[in-house]
């Protein structure tokens, strides 16, 4: 691994290892190299073992991409925790799902096994897809977990099956039948889906001292790319885990964000430096991609 193929501000963006770093990078400018070469500085350098970094991107090709770079870089097998949040929280459950109740094999819910929960519930109370089809209903579903019944999750952890059954009989409306028909499918088969993931995580955070302990221990640097695109749950999960080592590195782009409509908020990453103590922000706005 050799810094020199490095420009100076992707090299400042690796080697400002501590503290609360903001890199704020264009398109093209080489975001995803400086991510990669900073685990790798962290691993080979400093002597960070990689399961103590988290580095949290958006997409599974995305974080695949890392880890094969990061690989490449290091000559170790062991890439850490590089993943998306959904798959951090998948790491985090499979340790600590005891916390809620949950056995340690629960399911991650796809869209095909959340049709077939749909399926069983319009069979069971009468819904044709003329009042709503399964795709509309999963958006309904998704919609009302993240901003009309952002606690639901407490509903799902708390009650018992008998109680979330008898919540989806005496539902009338099919809005009301078939969000708690699902929430009781999910409990049924202990199975979650992407939102559960991340509200599930942040319960156990806020609930148990000693489990987001122990993780706060764990991540001694975090870093979190395209941070443009970060909404107020996967936020709150973040900042659970900092408060013990202080190494939080993000890297955004204001031009880029794609993710709004699911809550995303380009303020954590314009207004970092006033929620964290003593931030350093690096701009990378060189272009690699197009010559002008």
């Amino acid at each position: 691994m050799n810094l020199d193929d490095l420009n100076e501000e992707q090299r400042k963006a690796v080697t400002t290892t501590e503290g609360y770093v903001r890199v704020i990078a264009g398109a093209g400018s080489g975001k995803t190299r400086a991510l990669t070469y900073r685990f790798a500085y962290l691993v080979n350098e400093i002597g960070i073992l990689p399961s103590h970094i988290l580095c949290v991107t958006f997409t599974n090709k995305a974080a695949a991409e890392m880890r094969r770079r990061i690989r490449e870089l290091t000559g170790d097998n062991d890439t850490g925790y590089i993943s998306t949040f959904h798959g951090f929280c998948v790491s985090v459950l499979q340790e600590d799902s005891n916390a809620v109740s949950y056995p340690k094999s629960f399911l991650v819910l796809d869209n095909s096994d959340i049709n077939a929960m749909l399926q069983i519930i319009y069979e069971e109370r009468g819904l044709t897809l003329r009042q709503m089809t399964f795709s509309n209903a999963r958006d309904m579903i998704e919609i009302r977990k993240i901003f009309k019944d952002p606690n639901y999750y407490e509903d799902l952890i708390t009650m018992s099956l008998e109680q979330i059954h008898q919540k989806y009989l005496a539902a009338t409306k099919p809005d009301d039948i078939i969000f708690y028909g699902y929430l009781y499918q999910e409990k049924k088969c202990f199975g979650l889906d992407y939102n559960d993931l991340l509200k599930f995580v942040l319960y156990i955070f806020q609930t148990n001292e000693a489990i987001r302990q122990k993780w706060q221990e764990r991540l001694e640097y975090i870093m979190i790319d395209e941070f443009q695109d970060i909404d107020l749950i996967q936020y709150e999960v973040m900042k659970a885990l900092c408060p013990y080592h202080n190494n939080l590195f993000v890297v955004g782009d204001p031009d880029q964000t794609i993710y709004t409509w699911r809550g995303a908020d380009i303020r954590y990453l314009l207004e970092f430096d006033k929620n964290f103590p003593a931030v350093r922000t690096i701009m990378m706005n060189r272009n690699y991609r197009s010559t002008a």
